[in-house]
């Protein structure tokens, strides 16, 4: 049973990060050397945007890979 949640979970992952740019992908491997890991993608008017956390820390990173340290988004609780 364990073996299914795990794989279901690395399937959702792998759907998550086949929908970013390079460059997102680039920029999060940058920031996941320091512990933060892809929460959602966001569709927003000017593109994709991936929503990286560490712990109550979140950072965005847009489809040219920029990273905004201080994003204008609300998490739910």
């Amino acid at each position: 049973m364990k073996e299914d949640k795990r794989q279901n979970i690395e399937l959702k992952i792998q759907e998550l990060l086949n929908e970013l740019t390079l460059a997102q992908k680039l920029s999060l491997n940058d920031v996941g050397q320091f512990g933060y890991q892809l929460a959602f993608i966001r569709n927003m008017p000017e593109g994709k945007t991936a929503v990286v956390r560490l712990d109550q820390s979140i950072i965005s990173i847009d489809e040219e890979g920029e990273v905004d340290h201080n994003p204008n988004i609300k998490l739910r609780d």
